[in-house]
């Protein structure tokens, strides 16, 4: 594990309130796709610590970043206050989220902003064109939410091994290729008909991912010891 001082080098805006904080990282520091970083914040003249999954990865050089949905926080309001060039204190890498490749089969089970990982983890599948065949159901509220989008529909047309399904909860209009609703045991037998054979990752809301793993359990009879997640709390 490194603790480093990392220059802020660029703020994305992914839409609305959702945004990437991108750090300098000029050494090779290894980690895995879909672990995640510290980052600390001096706030009221106290050191404030909070944990956030690394959106890039490790293929890609020269950087780290993460991506998070903006409240009103006091720790939101002190990451909107940085400024490009300001160096502050990150810790990283930690956490168990990941894939290496390891598994041949996989589905990945998402909610909102519970994709970070998920971007890392298939930028790295599709980089070093890991043989694994890879199945994402992403849920989110309405369309502009579907934070990486065009980057993860740009790596599902260069690797063939991924394949992207979208559900929005709250959206009146028709979405090409977006079905309506939440993930459910139902879209799982649509979408995944071999899910039977595969490992299955969820991230997201804390009561997402507890119905995630309890619809896997009870109504697809997936093993316990087969699912991976990790709950995302917003602050």
């Amino acid at each position: 594990m490194d603790n480093r001082q990392l220059e802020l080098m660029e703020i994305v805006t992914q839409c609305c309130d959702v945004k990437t904080f991108r750090f300098s990282l000029e050494e090779d520091v290894p980690y895995e796709p879909g672990q995640y970083l510290v980052l600390t914040l001096t706030i009221a003249g106290r050191p404030v610590s909070k944990a956030f999954s690394i959106s890039s990865s490790p293929t890609e050089k020269g950087f780290i970043q993460f991506t998070k949905k903006l409240s009103n926080s006091p720790f939101s309001r002190a990451l909107e206050s940085l400024q490009v060039g300001q160096a502050c204190a990150v810790r990283f890498p930690m956490g168990k989220f990941t894939f290496t490749g390891q598994y041949p089969k996989a589905a990945f089970l998402i909610g909102g902003i519970g994709i970070t990982p998920v971007r890392s983890i298939f930028k790295y599948a599709t980089d070093m064109k890991l043989p694994s065949s890879l199945v994402l159901l992403y849920s989110s509220r309405t369309p502009e939410y579907l934070i990486f989008r065009n980057e993860l529909s740009a790596m599902q047309k260069e690797n063939d091994r991924l394949r992207i399904v979208y559900t929005l909860t709250e959206c009146s209009e028709k979405i090409e290729g977006c079905f309506k609703g939440y993930i459910d045991d139902d879209l799982v037998r649509q979408e995944i008909q071999d899910y039977p054979e595969r490992i299955f990752y969820s991230c997201g809301p804390p009561a997402m991912v507890d119905a995630m793993r309890k619809m896997l359990m009870n109504k697809l009879a997936v093993q316990e010891d087969r699912i991976i997640t990790e709950d995302f709390i917003g602050y």
